[in-house]
């Protein structure tokens, strides 16, 4: 026998062995993740650091290069000069002394030691002088083999009239019957070499070092006196160094370094001389952005862990509910049996293939007379109970499709014949596994008839009303007509202070480009003069190098002035044509509040700027908004220009001030105010008033204002107010919110 107990188990079982493939799957891909990214991170260590070293590896042979071209140049010279005599220790010391080390940035001595150990040294920063260098290796050793041909590395030592840390790059010298005259040397400045190793070392986070295959270290960043000249030649690493391939990389601790830890290095020998750049970073900081990845990945494991951990719990959970959900499942079909007899609603069950009756409650059968027998096993074609058959094929045309239909008007006739007016609503539902419609019936017979008596009071009140309305059709047409012309004489009227308002702003901003452009071909002519003079001198021969230098600098002072006066144009077109656009649309987009204030004070410069008049901007960074640049472009242009027209009228100098700060979150104060001569209470009562102006003849049209204060309220979505007193200024204050409402769309429109 099978129990609902051994499925249960089987289920959870199955559902656990599940739960851990999951979390060892997780694991595991989660382990494999962890160890590729680390390889990849040691591996993207490496190729920045060999790229680097050689970089730096290329870098100091290009210096040593340099250094060993130097001596040849002396060494040629002394063998050229040699040809006519032997020359002695003094004359080659003064041919040594004659060459010119000042242009060079990395040589900072040359040396001259005669074969019985006398030496000279000359340097472009301390006159020439004799000093002692026969200990010194490399020329100790070109001494004792004197037909050594090839240029010898030194140690690092520190200059010693200017204590500089310097690398001596040796060589013999030859007659021209090859006779060694003795020792030449240059030194190279370490300072060369340690700027450019601190930046890269700085960059970078690492330690950047130049050693040499004999086993000491050259110079090293970060700097410290007690690396340099280091002797490294019994490290184990060097000699694999030496040993191995031309470059490559290795993990290893107090190498170069005295601090503790590992780190990574990266090498490269160079080919032509016996030196060695290493470039090393503390593993822990390479792999340092490994570990956050790595913290990140076991904590989302964890999570994903956790996730799949109370899923599982759930679904065990859910499949206890759902076994029990089966018991429960029994009990409330008899509940609904139970219901369905006691409904006072008229209902039936039936079969929705052909509609037989399964079962009829005792509310149906004391509505159609017909008892419960009478009524299973029957349609209701066959007992004649529809009223209308249009209606029968609508229902079971929709209940086939829909599986429920409710408010359905049906009429039905009862056993006595009597018709009857109902509402139903019927579902298809699922009763131990077939399919049964239960069809309910609300009486409304009584409804009905008293909604047609309605019906006919209405069609009487209609026909009355109609009559009238005719009377008011003909009456709203004639106001229409007439509230179109004001409208069109309005918009007409609009359109003309807003287009003068822009022209003004036209002929302010063609005025001021007058300056930038005129600078600019004044500048151009003159380059184009000077130009045709130069190619004339080029031409005929004469040019001097002292002309060529007058006509780079006119040329880079021209440039200067050109450049100057065209960003100045552009700027002021840029900001011009941005307010134009916005002034001449009504287009709502999202924009910075600063941005747009600075474009509009710029292109409003040119209306003021001659009559000594100011305007200060102060805006509050970061006040982003959506609603109608435009329509607070022409807002703000319209409290310039009455400034300029009424407040500072015979005046030669005032100021105006421009804010916006924000109000809250969403709000935004913009408060303009000037030092003008400010207005009587009786305009400013009147100053939102259309066609009111005090220049009535002059020019004014009375409507700047009024359509200020209808695009504030009505576009903008806020509010304004106006503060003035004799002698004493006026100030303008607009509150908007930071997002303009939807109908402001609409309203600018009409406005435009």
């Amino acid at each position: 026998m099978k129990y609902a107990g051994d499925d249960r188990s089987r289920s959870q079982s199955l559902v656990v062995l599940a739960l851990v493939l999951v979390l060892a799957s997780i694991m595991g891909q989660t382990w494999w993740s962890v160890s590729q990214d680390y390889r990849q991170t040691v591996a993207a260590e490496t190729t920045n650091g060999l790229a680097t070293v050689r970089l730096l590896e290329e870098h100091a042979g290009q210096t040593l290069q340099d250094a060993v071209y130097t001596l040849d140049q002396v060494a040629r010279k002394v063998r050229q000069q040699s040809d006519a005599a032997p020359l002695s220790p003094e004359q080659i010391r003064k041919l040594v002394a004659e060459y010119d080390l000042s242009q060079s940035r990395h040589l900072k001595a040359l040396q001259y030691v005669s074969p019985d150990g006398e030496s000279w040294i000359s340097s472009p920063d301390y006159p020439t002088h004799q000093l002692s260098v026969a200990y010194r290796n490399d020329v100790f050793y070109l001494l004792s083999h004197p037909s050594h041909r090839e240029a010898v590395l030194g140690r690092p030592y520190a200059s010693p009239y200017d204590s500089q840390w310097v690398l001596p790059v040796s060589r013999t010298l030859f007659d021209i019957h090859n006779r060694p005259l003795g020792v030449i040397a240059v030194d190279l400045r370490l300072s060369y070499f340690s700027k450019l190793y601190a930046r890269v070392a700085g960059e970078n986070s690492a330690a950047v070092s130049l050693v040499a295959d004999d086993g000491y270290v050259i110079v090293r960043s970060p700097f410290e006196a007690r690396f340099v000249n280091r002797n490294v030649s019994e490290e184990v690493h060097l000699t694999s160094i030496r040993e191995g391939a031309a470059e490559g990389s290795f993990e290893a601790d107090f190498f170069l370094d005295d601090d503790p830890g590992i780190n990574l290095y990266t090498y490269r020998r160079n080919a032509d001389f016996p030196i060695t750049a290493v470039y090393a970073r503390a593993i822990d900081q390479v792999v340092s952005p490994w570990r956050d990845r790595t913290r990140g990945r076991l904590a989302l494991a964890f999570v994903v862990a956790a996730l799949a951990i109370g899923l599982s719990r759930l679904l065990l959970q859910y499949m206890a509910r759902l076994q029990d959900s089966q018991t429960s499942l029994r009990q409330s079909e008899l509940r609904f049996v139970t219901l369905f007899r006691q409904s006072p609603v008229a209902a039936i069950l039936g079969r929705p293939a052909d509609g037989t009756f399964l079962d009829a409650n005792d509310a149906w059968v004391q509505t159609f007379g017909y008892s419960q027998q009478e009524l299973i096993g029957k349609t209701a074609s066959q007992l004649k109970l529809w009223g209308n058959l249009e209606q029968r094929r609508v229902f079971f045309t929709h209940i086939a499709q829909h599986d429920t239909l409710d408010n359905f008007p049906i009429d039905f006739f009862n056993r006595a014949g009597q018709r009857i007016h109902g509402l139903t609503s019927s579902r298809i539902v699922n009763v131990m596994g077939e399919r049964i419609l239960l069809f309910t019936l609300i009486d409304i017979t009584a409804l009905r008839e008293a909604q047609e008596q309605i019906e006919r009071m209405n069609h009487e009140l209609e026909a009355r009303v109609e009559a009238r309305t005719a009377t008011l059709a003909q009456s709203n047409r004639e106001l229409e007509q007439a509230l179109q012309s004001v409208r069109t004489m309005q918009a007409e009227l609009v359109r003309t202070e807003k287009m003068a308002a822009l022209g003004s702003l036209v002929a302010g901003v063609a005025h001021e480009l007058n300056t930038p452009i005129g600078n600019s071909v004044t500048v151009a002519s003159t380059l184009q003069f000077q130009v045709e003079a130069l190619a004339q001198d080029l031409q005929n021969g004469t040019m001097r190098r002292s002309g060529l230098q007058a006509f780079v600098d006119n040329a880079a002072h021209g440039s200067e002035i050109l450049m100057r006066s065209l960003h100045r144009a552009d700027h002021l077109i840029s900001s011009f044509k941005r307010v134009a656009v916005d002034q001449s649309s009504d287009l709502r987009r999202s924009f910075d509040l600063a941005t747009v204030l600075s474009e509009l004070c710029t292109t409003l410069e040119p209306m003021y700027k001659k009559l000594s008049l100011t305007l200060d901007l102060h805006v509050s960074s970061g006040i982003a908004m959506d609603s109608f640049p435009g329509a607070l472009g022409q807002c703000i242009t319209n409290f310039v220009s009455n400034s300029i027209q009424h407040a500072f009228e015979h005046r030669d100098q005032g100021r105006m001030q421009l804010r916006a700060e924000r109000l809250g979150a969403d709000w935004v104060r913009i408060v303009y105010s000037d030092d003008g001569t400010g207005m009587t209470a009786n305009t400013l009562n009147r100053i939102f008033d259309p066609f009111f102006t005090t220049k009535l003849g002059q020019g004014g049209s009375g409507l700047g204002m009024n359509i200020v204060y209808n695009i504030v309220r009505d576009v903008l979505g806020g509010s304004i107010r106006v503060e003035s007193t004799l002698q004493a200024g006026t100030t303008i204050t607009l509150e908007l919110p930071c997002t303009a409402p939807q109908r402001g769309a609409e309203t600018a429109e009409n406005l435009h």
